[in-house]
């Protein structure tokens, strides 16, 4: 369960299924709204995901698998945190979204973020077997485009791709917290 933190007490310590800073960001400034600390994030390789997830399904699987090999890596941790960025395709338009998996204990919490439709000029070499990160890559305008993103380059960095995944981690933790409006001043870890 996540309290908000007394004084003193030692910060939640979490393992992200990804060395990727954009996903650690992420992970790190949800669990800061939640707890009122700075949480000990820290990621891991995880081999043997979909290099480009083309269905919600599969994203969502991604996540899992994320989480459970990052549970399996460093099962000492308090917080385990799958995310999984991929596409599906919706009446003919290729829509981002990802989902996130956190694993504490026996609870297991799930969200997906919000979605956004591909330009054309991006969604045409995805569906023809490219990855959003290669794609980006060619695209970025600065700066590391696996921290900023696609989502960063498309809105003229009002949206990057920590930003994007915030929300989606605060919800995946709702699982976690005392259940009723009341109790939310009483968060605690």
């Amino acid at each position: 369960m996540i309290r908000r933190s007394d004084s003193g007490r030692t910060p939640p310590r979490v393992v992200t299924g990804s060395r990727n800073p954009a996903k650690s960001a992420a992970v790190a400034e949800a669990f800061r709204l939640l707890t009122g600390t700075e949480p000990i994030v820290e990621g891991v390789t995880v081999e043997g995901t979909t290099a480009q997830p083309m269905t919600d399904g599969e994203t969502l699987a991604g996540a899992e698998y994320r989480a459970s090999r990052a549970r399996s890596a460093q099962p000492d941790a308090d917080f385990w945190v799958g995310i999984e960025g991929g596409v599906e395709t919706v009446a003919d338009r290729l829509m981002v979204n990802a989902w996130v998996v956190v694993l504490s204990g026996d609870t297991v919490g799930r969200s997906r973020s919000a979605t956004f439709e591909l330009p054309e000029a991006v969604a045409e070499p995805i569906r023809n077997g490219g990855e959003m990160g290669g794609i980006t890559a060619r695209v970025s305008r600065g700066g590391d485009w696996r921290e900023t993103g696609l989502v960063s380059e498309l809105s003229c960095g009002a949206v990057t791709r920590t930003s994007f995944y915030v929300q989606p981690v605060v919800l995946a933790l709702l699982k976690f917290l005392p259940a009723g409006a009341e109790a939310v001043p009483e968060l605690r870890y």
